[in-house]
């Protein structure tokens, strides 16, 4: 595909998010949907339940966990987990964790309306006995000009190959995040082992905020929430440090709100985003331009979103629960949020609405 697209000067006002429903009783429960918003709050969905926008038919013949950013040369990417438990027979027979794929899927569009042909790119392969590639996401680094890409894999307590042995599992749970770079996400740098913690980690997602730390919440025994001013830092438990280099614990949802249904027992697929300037304030009507959304998937209840005036705050005056969002008709499963502007809104609602 062509990279001389220039990218749009029109500040974002509305919102994209890409999903996928999680039913798992139809082949395309486990494929791509669009919603669209114009305030952050109030979703409308593009397809109705079994018409998908984008399809996957090879690999696994089915795609989870899908995360859409826009790239610094205005070109749109959709990077997802190539997994079917519906083709799979369930979670139980399936055993997706022992032989699953290790590849992720990744899709790329100029418009967000037309997309080119999915590519399966393998990142976790060389991890001792990876059985999965999970719930991926990628954030551009400007600084270094390349892509951070980073999923969850369950790997082997040890290597068969010595040269595997900084990949293998060290704590506890064999369930690990790991990233790779790239610098136009077709090829990748040898993957990383990123967290490792007793518990098991999965569905990490990050954030650079406008004053230039990087955020990271992720599923451990609880929603945690850390930042570093370098994303690469590889981290073994959670610790709190001065040290600006190196990932810093700051706090859990249940620290934050107090004792409910917070934790990972009933949450999981957080999602980080920014709002757009006109939708920043909160409940409150201070600046609250940070949104965290979790899946309710212990209850089957949906995502529970909030809003954050401080990231790195564990006091609960900056943090909200909104009880006002409307994601629309469809069930939403571990998707994301990207801001858009009115133009790309108005592409995708002409181009992809039925």
């Amino acid at each position: 595909m062509s990279t001389d697209w220039q990218p749009s000067l029109e500040a974002t006002s509305a919102y994209l998010f890409v999903h996928f429903t999680g039913h798992e009783q139809a082949e395309t429960d486990e494929q791509l949907y669009f919603a669209l918003s114009r305030d952050g709050l109030h979703w409308h969905d593009l397809r109705a339940l079994g018409d998908p926008v984008l399809t996957w038919s090879e690999g696994e013949g089915g795609v989870r966990d899908p995360y859409v950013v826009r790239g610094p040369d205005g070109l749109f990417h959709i990077i997802a987990t190539d997994l079917s438990v519906y083709h799979r027979g369930g979670w139980q027979e399936g055993k997706a964790t022992v032989n699953g794929s290790t590849s992720l899927v990744i899709w790329d569009s100029p418009d967000l309306a037309h997309w080119g042909r999915p590519r399966l790119v393998d990142v976790a392969s060389a991890i001792p006995k990876a059985g999965m590639a999970w719930a991926p996401e990628a954030c551009w680094d400007a600084d270094r000009k390349q892509w951070i890409v980073f999923w969850a894999t369950a790997a082997a307590d040890s290597a068969e190959d010595p040269a595997a042995a900084d990949l293998a599992n060290e704590l506890g749970d064999g369930i690990n995040m790991y990233y790779a770079t790239s610098a136009d996400l077709i090829t990748f740098s040898r993957p990383v082992k990123w967290i490792d913690r007793s518990n098991g980690i999965i569905d990490t997602t990050m954030l650079k905020a406008p004053d230039g730390w990087w955020y990271r919440a992720s599923k451990d025994d609880q929603i945690t929430l850390e930042r570093t001013r370098n994303p690469y830092a590889v981290t073994h438990e959670l610790v709190r440090t001065d040290d600006d280099q190196a990932w810093s614990y700051l706090s859990n949802l249940t620290d934050i709100f107090g004792q409910g249904r917070y934790s990972s027992r009933y949450l999981e697929g957080p999602e980080l985003f920014l709002y757009n300037d006109a939708d920043a304030a909160g409940p409150d009507g201070r600046a609250m331009p940070f949104g965290l959304i979790c899946d309710q998937f212990a209850e089957g209840r949906g995502y529970l979103p909030f809003r954050s005036a401080d990231l790195s705050s564990r006091r609960q005056q900056d943090w909200a629960l909104v009880t006002d969002m409307d994601f629309g008709r469809l069930t939403k499963r571990h998707g994301s949020i990207m801001p858009i502007t009115q133009s790309e809104y108005r592409v995708l609602q002409r181009t992809l609405t039925r």
